[in-house]
């Protein structure tokens, strides 16, 4: 007769066998992990355990045939992560290289957020994009009016698309620059990201409906991953309509807007923080149409904010 305690259990050898993965969603205590043969297995945490966000790379181990737990997460190249309402840092995304920040015409469009946007990507050493979605919208008025909106953004230079994803315009340009990289969308809810992903990647994307004004808008239900068919992978997040910054200095958002730099210095005050000072060479540089007037007021709204946090 066996001894139970010591009957011989088929998932033994599973156990042991720990193995990497990406992270694709998370559920609450619980993550999708691919597997390298592109198998799907729903992992769980240990207790107190560093939270994985999409785009790790974890290790984990099986436990039984649909699932696992995860062991360790490898080391990242970079974190997207936003303030949350008590100020930390929330992770959003690991291991990305583009930052695509996601607008659509205008009541829509906001440079401001779009800066916040951008001085993020800045100190996170991620690149940012931006894409103009729901081109197909736009009047011979309002086709002009968005390329002066976006010029100040290509003179900085940042990468600038205009797409559609109900004609299909700008969409094979988007994923050639893309290919072998992994990017997140970032932007308002109902400025199409998910409408983007489903046209570069075939795949459907899970919305919700929702109402704003009294117009029904899709947005998207979790944070996921999908493959690009020809390499690398594009991360679909919630709409996030306020991105806020965790507590940064003044410094820190004057890094953020790049093209600043050369007006920085030769100011008449060592420690001029380029606001209203006299003898500001960046406010200077303003004024002369050097850079952006509105960057450089979306840069003193942001300190402004940034003082109200702290």
């Amino acid at each position: 007769m066996t001894d139970k305690n010591h009957m011989p259990n088929k998932h033994n050898d599973t156990q042991r066998t720990r193995q990497t993965g990406l992270v694709i969603s998370y559920f609450g205590n619980s993550v999708a992990v691919e597997a390298a043969d592109g198998q799907v297995f729903q992992c769980y945490l240990r207790r107190n355990q560093n939270l994985p966000v999409v785009g790790d790379r974890v290790l984990w181990e099986a436990e039984k045939e649909e699932g696992g737990r995860i062991t360790a997460i490898e080391p990242r190249r970079s974190l997207l992560a936003r303030g949350d309402d008590r100020g930390k840092m929330k992770p959003l995304a690991a291991n990305i290289d583009h930052l695509i920040v996601v607008m659509s015409p205008a009541p829509v469009f906001s440079d401001y957020l779009i800066d916040r946007y951008m001085v993020a990507a800045e100190l996170l050493s991620i690149r940012p994009v931006l894409l103009l979605n729901k081109a197909d919208l736009l009047d011979e008025a309002g086709w002009a009016e968005a390329e002066r909106a976006l010029q100040v953004y290509r003179d900085i230079p940042c990468p600038v698309f205009m797409t559609s994803a109900v004609t299909g315009d700008g969409l094979q340009a988007l994923s050639d620059y893309l290919k072998n990289t992994f990017s997140v969308l970032l932007g308002p809810s109902g400025v199409g990201k998910s409408s983007i992903i489903s046209a570069l990647t075939q795949e459907k994307i899970r919305t919700t409906e929702v109402s704003s004004k009294g117009a029904g808008k899709h947005t998207t239900t979790a944070t996921r991953f999908y493959h690009l068919p020809g390499g690398g992978g594009l991360i679909d997040s919630p709409g996030v309509r306020n991105f806020n910054l965790w507590p940064v200095s003044n410094a820190e958002i004057l890094q953020g807007f790049r093209e600043f730099a050369p007006y920085t210095s030769g100011c008449k005050f060592r420690d001029c923080q380029h606001l209203v000072e006299p003898g500001c060479k960046l406010i200077e540089a303003a004024a002369e149409n050097k850079i952006s007037s509105q960057r450089f007021n979306n840069y003193k709204a942001l300190i402004d904010n940034a003082k109200a946090q702290n």
